[in-house]
C-alpha cells in the first residue's frame, strides 16, 4: 500500500489549524504553541516515515503451504521477526523445558527449519532418511544441517 505524503500532510495541517484555534481559546503563549507544533510535526514525520518503509506481510497462519505465503515471508521469514520464530517454536514443546539460559539462547538462534530437523531427529527419534523425506531434502543435506546444529550448540 502506497502512502500519499501530500494528502497526509494536508490532513495534518488541517488538524494543526483546529489545534491552533483550541490553543488560542486556552490563551496559550506563542512559545507553548510552537513547542507543541514542533512535537506534533516530528511525530507526524516519524509515523509517515514508518508507514513508507514498512510493508505488511499479511501472513496466513492457517496454511502450512509455503507457496501460499507472501513472497517476502517465504524469502525472509526467518530473519524478519522474532514473533515468527516464537510462533513456530511453540510447536516444539521441549524448548519450554530447557533450563540453561545459554543453551536456550543457542536453540532460539536456530532457524525454524533447523529446529524442525532437531525436533524430528532427536525428540521424535526419526532417522536422517526419515527426516529428509519429511523435510523434502536429501539425507546428505540433513546430515550437514545436523553437523551445523551440533557446532552451534557446542560453541562456547
Amino acid at each position: 500500500m502506497a502512502i500519499n505524503f501530500g494528502a497526509e500532510y494536508r490532513r495534518f495541517n488541517k488538524e494543526m489549524e483546529k489545534k491552533h484555534r483550541l490553543y488560542a481559546q486556552l490563551e496559550m503563549t506563542q512559545e507553548q504553541i510552537d513547542a507543541l507544533d514542533a512535537f506534533d510535526k516530528e511525530e507526524f514525520l516519524s509515523n509517515n516515515n514508518y508507514k513508507r518503509h514498512v510493508l505488511s506481510l499479511d501472513i496466513d497462519e492457517n496454511t502450512d503451504a509455503p507457496e501460499d505465503q507472501p513472497l517476502l515471508y517465504r524469502k525472509f521469514g526467518d530473519a524478519l521477526s522474532v514473533e515468527l520464530k516464537v510462533t513456530f517454536r511453540e510447536k516444539c514443546d521441549w524448548l519450554e523445558d530447557i533450563t540453561s539460559p545459554e543453551l536456550k539462547r543457542k536453540l532460539l538462534s536456530l532457524s525454524p527449519k533447523d529446529l524442525a530437523i532437531l525436533d524430528l531427529y532427536v525428540f521424535e527419534e526419526k532417522t536422517q532418511q526419515e527426516v529428509a523425506k519429511e523435510m523434502q531434502l536429501s539425507q546428505q543435506a540433513i546430515q550437514k544441517r545436523l553437523k551445523k546444529i551440533t557446532g552451534i550448540l557446542g560453541e562456547d
